[in-house]
């Protein structure tokens, strides 16, 4: 088959969406089939791989950290798109390069299949001059609208699914889960020691972990607070953020006006190797978005061996396994630093919760992904 992926953001973004895509697309080729690219192009940055078109693009500063723009207007695709005689066309947002992947499956008459990675409307607060309520709601119309004209929906979970048709959506919907390569983050690195040494952490200190955009969905001022209370209790902890964003300088003014300033480690941006290390460094992964529809991020720390304590939302209730590999709370504080003080203190415990989050994260590889997703798209073009 001839797969034509449509994504705003890619490569060398590094979000979870660009890592599902990346995985997505060498997962089928592996499997025997072509993958083409059509995503945004960035400043100084070249493709070694000869099947990716860059669409140009507007670049932006938003809180200190670059955005792009796809300008599908300004690029000419439609003649590459054509040549290429797809056979099925995949995209990944519902604006955008997705208006294109809408578009051009009109045209060419090629099935339409849509990923929907994450709750849009819990972006909204990124839509300027028009209130949060009525950007939501605008929000959900066009989405909603969108995903009615695709031939299929894969949704991640399980939670997702149920949105969508609470929402009004009437196009087949399946839940396809996002797979990672598990053994890349099982895989001793032998870089623990290194990696604590580099970041001063001390043999006998806790170290919990989170990885993400610094942005205001994340919900990392809540992380800040939440860690705060556990230094109280446990002073031997220390908090590693990994990331960048717009909210960055922001926590660093929460943590010094809670006194934990010296206590959490801010590494910036990292490449997908050294985040493996980083994983297998820590003890605890510790995650309080809301808005993701599934939460790789927790999958491969799970694979890394940590357990994770999170707050109970759609999506990341599919990956971690409440009392087993990890803690599902509600948004408090109080409980969520409980909960993660509760793994701290009980090292049989942490130790246990530990080995079932590798076994766990067993159930997100991606072999079965791209067998069920294969299997999606070959029952669209026998239809």
């Amino acid at each position: 088959m001839k797969i034509g992926m449509f994504i705003n953001y890619y490569t060398p973004s590094k979000g979870g969406m660009e890592t599902s895509v990346i995985n997505l697309s060498r997962g089928l080729e592996k499997a025997g089939h072509e993958v083409f690219i059509f995503a945004p192009e960035y400043p100084n940055y070249k493709d070694e791989n000869k099947n990716i078109f860059r669409y140009k693009s507007f670049r932006f500063n938003y809180g200190g950290y670059f955005y792009v723009i796809p300008l599908p207007f300004i690029s000419k695709a439609e003649e590459v798109v054509r040549n290429l005689n797809l056979d099925i066309i995949h995209s990944h947002q519902p604006y955008s390069l997705g208006s294109e992947a809408l578009k051009f499956s009109k045209k060419l008459n090629v099935p339409l299949v849509f990923t929907y990675h994450i709750k849009y409307e819990d972006y909204s607060h990124y839509v300027p001059l028009i209130p949060e309520a009525i950007s939501k709601k605008y929000i959900r119309k066009i989405t909603t609208k969108y995903s009615n004209q695709c031939n299929k929906i894969i949704a991640p979970s399980t939670a997702i699914k149920k949105m969508l048709v609470d929402r009004g959506i009437e196009s087949s919907i399946d839940i396809i889960p996002s797979g990672i390569n598990i053994n890349n983050f099982k895989k001793d690195t032998g870089q623990k020691d290194e990696i604590r040494k580099k970041y001063n952490i001390k043999s006998d200190e806790i170290l919990l972990i989170t990885a993400c955009r610094l942005t205001k969905e994340k919900n990392l001022e809540f992380l800040v607070k939440s860690f705060a209370k556990i230094k109280q209790k446990y002073s031997a902890a220390r908090f590693m953020i990994v990331g960048d964003g717009a909210v960055k300088k922001d926590l660093e003014k929460i943590a010094e006006e809670l006194g934990i300033k010296n206590s959490i480690i801010m590494t910036g941006l990292v490449d997908r190797a050294e985040i493996v290390g980083l994983y297998q460094a820590s003890d605890i992964f510790v995650f309080a978005s809301k808005t993701e529809t599934q939460g790789l991020v927790a999958v491969e720390a799970m694979a890394a061996g940590n357990p994770v304590v999170a707050i109970k939302a759609s999506g990341i209730e599919d990956m971690v396994k409440n009392n087993e590999d990890g803690f599902l709370t509600s948004e408090s504080e109080e409980e969520f630093s409980e909960s993660v003080l509760k793994i701290i203190n009980d090292k049989s415990l942490r130790k246990q919760m530990s080995a079932q989050a590798k076994i766990n994260s067993e159930r997100f590889s991606i072999s079965p992904w791209i067998r069920k997703v294969v299997g999606l798209y070959n029952k669209l073009l026998h239809y």
